[in-house]
């Protein structure tokens, strides 16, 4: 139960922290949704699975009654009762064969779990993204509306002509188009999340992205992998699992004992005693022993496979991180300094700017702030990749 929960706080622990409703709809996803719901039960169908077929086989008792022919000979009764069985180091070898099956298992439940989890996470970051594009539009919706009433007004006062007015009311149209997009976005990536197993606590939740998540040092990043990703895992207990068949398949070429206890009546004497017996591996498939050590060299390799192309794919994340982060951070810094969009409504009204400047300066702004969106979903969506590989 304490791995079960280490792991949880693994998956679900920020690289230096989370936020609190990012935490709450995290631990709501591992206890509700559905796939992790089935991967856990079959995780204990297959644990039951490892320890089936462990042991010696079952006893075998016969009984015969024979009879006799001519009548004088008498009628005969036998009975037996065989059991069979090897070397104890080849039910042991089975055994952990069967185990490091049970393990590669509970890795590929992890990748699934982790997928889950990331899912979640990517669900969450766009609604944020969402949320913070959706403040930004019923913000210029406002301005729009205050747009279309000023050249109206203009309009009626003769100041403006006709097709000045429709490109106002065309660009509002645009706005409230894209508005109504959004808020319809908003409610898919809900329904989202809630098929993913959040709960109705989703209403009260705060929408803002973990504001201490850092890109980690590549030395720690690649210390995690080597240790915790699951696929190098799984890798690694391939490379188990055909060391200990090859152990198993030597134990199953030496002989199998048999033992038993047999009577007989028959002609008014009784027989009793004890039989033994040996199955020699003769005719048995000897390749088995072979196969086992091919698909050793064949785990090697595929581990280091397996580790080159990881390397690169987190390589590959690294570098594209510290590309995104460092635009949208500059990004960040510029529009939070730019005030072109303040007042640019009073300057139009006031005159000191055309109409074409402010749709102009309002289309540039919009598309940088949307840009900024982006990409900041962009990085934490990233982030959230990484983290479910490490």
């Amino acid at each position: 139960m304490k791995k079960v929960v280490l792991m949880v706080l693994f998956l679900v622990g920020p690289f230096l922290g989370f936020g609190q409703s990012l935490d709450n709809l995290l631990q709501s996803v591992e206890q509700n949704n559905p796939r992790l719901i089935a991967l856990e039960k079959w995780l204990e169908a297959e644990e039951v699975r490892a320890r089936t077929g462990i042991y010696p086989e079952n006893p075998e008792v016969s009984f015969s009654y024979l009879f006799g022919n001519p009548e004088a000979i008498g009628n005969q009764q036998e009975l037996g009762v065989m059991q069979t069985f090897r070397l104890p180091w080849y039910y042991l070898s089975k055994s952990a064969v069967q185990q490091l099956t049970f393990q590669q298992m509970q890795a590929l439940a992890d990748v699934e779990r982790r997928n889950v989890i990331h899912s979640a996470r990517s669900a969450f970051f766009r609604l944020v993204m969402l949320h913070q594009k959706a403040t930004i539009l019923k913000s210029r919706h406002e301005d729009v509306t205050l747009l279309v009433e000023l050249m109206t007004e203009g309009f009626e006062a003769g100041e403006i002509s006709r097709p000045v007015l429709d490109k106002a009311r065309i660009h509002a149209i645009g706005v409230q188009t894209e508005l109504q997009t959004t808020l319809s976005d908003i409610n898919v990536q809900t329904h989202l999340l809630a098929q993913l197993g959040v709960g109705s606590d989703i209403d009260n939740m705060t929408f803002e992205y973990p504001k201490d998540w850092v890109i980690p040092e590549f030395k720690q990043i690649w210390a995690n992998l080597s240790e915790n990703n699951p696929n190098l895992i799984i890798a690694r207990l391939d490379i188990q699992q055909s060391e200990e068949e090859i152990r198993h398949q030597r134990m199953a070429n030496l002989p199998a004992l048999t033992a038993g206890y047999r009577s007989e009546a028959i002609l008014d004497q009784s027989l009793q005693g004890f039989q033994v017996g040996i199955t020699i591996p003769l005719w048995q498939n000897k390749n088995r022993l072979r196969q086992a050590r091919l698909e050793n060299a064949w785990a090697t390799a595929n581990y280091s496979q397996k580790e080159s192309e990881l390397i690169t794919e987190v390589y590959g994340i690294y570098e594209e991180l510290h590309a995104l982060h460092s635009g949208y951070q500059q990004m960040k810094a510029v529009l939070d300094e730019e005030q072109a969009s303040i007042g640019n409504l009073e300057l139009l009204r006031a005159g000191h700017i055309s109409f074409t400047e402010f749709l102009v300066n309002a289309d540039l702004i919009w598309d940088a702030r949307s840009r900024f969106l982006r990409a900041e979903n962009d990085y934490f969506v990233l982030l959230s990749k990484l983290k479910s590989l490490l």
